[in-house]
């Protein structure tokens, strides 16, 4: 198995496959031949930065919702790859898994779950994660009188981690609700 699964994907795109037909009397073979292109590998924006992330000037730009982005760096039963292995720098790593774990409460990654064993009977779906905090949803103890909105108690949602990302509203970034 390669480490580099991703460069050999993007080496086998820059290859077309042509079907040919060859009539040799009464047999007819048809065959696949590769014909090369010029295609070439974009180039990234920044190629001076010091992982993928940065490389392509995604740093502030991505969030928890970015399921594509996520399950480049997650591994089929739902953990974090580790970074000798993504090659993240460390701010980025901390951040991705910050999301992954956002994602996996908000149930954007169903399928990147451990299969079970045989004649395991599953417990009932818990509760979907309405406020999307860092915390696990059981843990989070419910704030039972919030008081006057002039006063009220709020209640930290998302990650201090993300708190830098790009809004493209006109609210600012509330990270307590």
């Amino acid at each position: 198995m390669s480490r580099c699964p991703l460069i050999e994907e993007w080496l086998n795109k820059l290859w077309y496959m042509k079907v040919v037909e060859i009539q040799e009397g009464k047999t007819t073979i048809i065959e696949g031949r590769i014909i090369q292109t010029s295609k070439v590998a974009p180039e990234p924006p920044n190629p001076s930065g010091q992982c993928p992330i940065c490389r392509w000037n995604l740093k502030y730009k991505y969030n928890y919702t970015d399921v594509l982005l996520l399950s480049q760096f997650i591994r089929p039963h739902g953990g974090m790859l580790p970074r000798r292995i993504t090659g993240l720098c460390l701010e980025e790593h901390r951040k991705v898994e910050e999301c992954v774990k956002m994602a996996h409460r908000s149930g954007l990654l169903p399928n990147h779950r451990p299969k079970l064993p045989e004649g395991f009977v599953p417990k009932k779906k818990p509760q979907l994660n309405r406020y999307l905090t860092r915390w696990a949803p059981r843990s989070v103890k419910p704030i039972l009188k919030k008081g006057p909105k002039w006063n009220k108690v709020r209640m930290p949602v998302g990650s201090p981690l993300l708190k830098d990302n790009v809004n493209y509203t006109n609210k600012p970034l509330v990270m307590y609700h």
